[in-house]
């Protein structure tokens, strides 16, 4: 069980991690779109509550955006 939280843990934060460098790409070329959609991506599979809630602050900061 443990080698299990393990592994979602590190898959969870190269997933969020990964998004987050997509996310601020498609940000500074003005594709808030796109930035939105990375984060939903990841809320589709995410697992772990502290990289969910990461993800969806990040959302919810985009809201006002173009």
């Amino acid at each position: 069980m443990l080698r299990e939280c393990s592994r979602r843990i590190t898959d969870g934060s190269n997933r969020l991690m990964d998004a987050l460098h997509r996310m601020y790409r498609h940000q500074k070329a003005g594709d808030y779109d796109s930035a939105r959609q990375e984060m939903r991506d990841v809320l589709a599979v995410e697992v772990v509550p502290h990289y969910r809630e990461t993800a969806q602050g990040q959302l919810d900061d985009m809201a006002d955006a173009p």
